[in-house]
């Protein structure tokens, strides 16, 4: 699959932001911080796909 320099960035941002959120409900363990966190972290994961698919469906360089 070929992709642009801006899918590339996009998905990374995403990366980070679920990797800090994991992170921080590792952290926390057991507590309503960590649950929170985890949830935040599968929304955030279903916004990182949905937005990729938009942006490879519109990007003249990645579609």
């Amino acid at each position: 699959m070929n992709t642009c320099d801006r899918f590339t960035d996009l998905k990374a941002g995403y990366e980070r932001d679920i990797r800090f959120l994991r992170n921080h409900a590792a952290r926390h363990a057991g507590s309503t911080a960590s649950k929170s966190s985890t949830r935040h972290a599968l929304t955030v994961k279903q916004n990182m796909a949905k937005a990729l698919t938009r942006h490879y469906t519109r990007c003249p360089l990645c579609g």
